[in-house]
């Protein structure tokens, strides 16, 4: 405990920041029913010509005015290897139960989306973090949490695509040979239009800036803290992760278990972002004893781009509320992003002491 209150206090997490956000809780009670808010106004000006998930330019054939869709992957072991990850604009993980996470992939031009899957039911830290997307939401089925989440922003019969419906996925006969269904339920974009055409599910709109992205034409942006060719950390002792930096691409390869996690969809592939956000929060357990509670207030996180890294902090607030990346000085401003894909993972802060920046540790770097 003494070890991890030092690496907080090294990452400027002070009880200053803490008032200046408003303090966070260590509840473990079942959420307030959420009210759903007026839609918030971007944090940033919005460059008509860039895509707002990723900074990079729209193109030829960019679905102006149509929302994306945000998918729930499946990562356990008996899953892997997944579809769709290279593909996707920006992925999100975080446990779920039992130490086990689940990933959510998130799609600006839904009718291009390859092969995904395999598809499993919704958490309610992920919808948390997918209500300001301004996307469609498909899952199969759901924690209680996150269904009355879904219901109370209106998403369910509107712009959540639940297994209810369907025809909106499929399921893998090769792999259902030998795995549960669970692992096996799949879609594409093409199955995807067709249900949302069949349901009449509400498909116009258009989302925010994610981040604060670099204007187009200026270099990336070096970040300040020091070189990162690798960074390694843990969710829980059943689930490691480690990303490594190619020079020659200028993107971050993600391993997991032990070995490069792959993209089936992509010619078995090994999974590539531009950026990678790791932020640390309080993970809990609901009443239940087994769901993850992942507080979504405020932490301290590590941002990493173009072969270096640097401190942040972030910043979300209940509901619509976007998720921001702030700087390390307690100014509440709003970093600059390096366009490109992103992955963001939540981490408890209890796994702090795990994380390892070109081998060494945060202590060691910032003791």
């Amino acid at each position: 405990m003494r070890k991890q209150l030092c690496l907080l206090l090294a990452f400027s997490l002070c009880a200053l920041a803490l008032a200046a956000c408003g303090g966070t809780s260590a509840s473990s009670e079942a959420p307030a029913q959420p009210t759903p808010a007026v839609t918030a106004a971007p944090l940033f000006a919005a460059d008509p010509a860039l895509s707002p998930y990723t900074g990079l330019p729209k193109g030829e054939g960019y679905p102006e005015g149509e929302r994306g869709v945000a998918v729930m992957i499946s990562n356990v072991k008996p899953a892997l290897p997944q579809s769709g990850l290279n593909a996707a604009d920006l992925v999100y993980e975080m446990v779920t139960e039992g130490g086990i996470t689940r990933l959510m992939a998130v799609y600006r031009d839904r009718t291009a989306i390859p092969l995904v899957g395999p598809i499993r039911s919704a958490r309610d830290q992920h919808v948390q973090l997918m209500i300001p997307l301004n996307c469609l939401y498909a899952h199969v089925g759901g924690s209680s949490y996150a269904l009355e989440m879904l219901e109370a922003f209106r998403f369910t019969g509107t712009r959540s695509i639940d297994g209810k419906y369907k025809n909106f996925y499929w399921i893998d006969s090769g792999r259902r040979r030998t795995l549960s269904q669970e692992h096996c339920v799949y879609t594409d974009g093409p199955t995807l239009e067709r249900a949302l055409a069949q349901y009449e599910l509400d498909t116009a709109g258009e989302p925010a800036p994610v981040f604060n992205f670099l204007p187009a034409g200026e270099p990336a942006r070096a970040l300040a803290d020091g070189e990162a060719a690798s960074v390694s950390f843990l969710f829980s002792p059943y689930d490691d992760a480690r990303f490594d930096y190619d020079p020659e691409s200028g993107r971050y390869f993600k391993s997991q278990f032990g070995e490069p996690q792959l993209d089936a969809g992509d010619e078995n592939r090994q999974y590539r972002v531009d950026n990678v956000f790791l932020l640390f929060t309080q993970v809990g357990r609901y009443p239940d004893g087994v769901l993850a509670q992942v507080h979504l207030e405020q932490g301290v996180g590590l941002y990493f781009s173009g072969g270096r890294y640097e401190r942040v902090r972030w910043m979300k607030g209940a509901g619509e509320a976007p998720l921001r990346i702030v700087d390390d000085e307690g100014r509440e401003q709003d970093i600059t992003v390096n366009p490109g894909t992103s992955y963001i993972a939540f981490i408890g802060d209890d796994q702090l002491g795990q994380c390892r920046i070109d081998g060494h540790s945060l202590e060691e770097l910032y003791g």
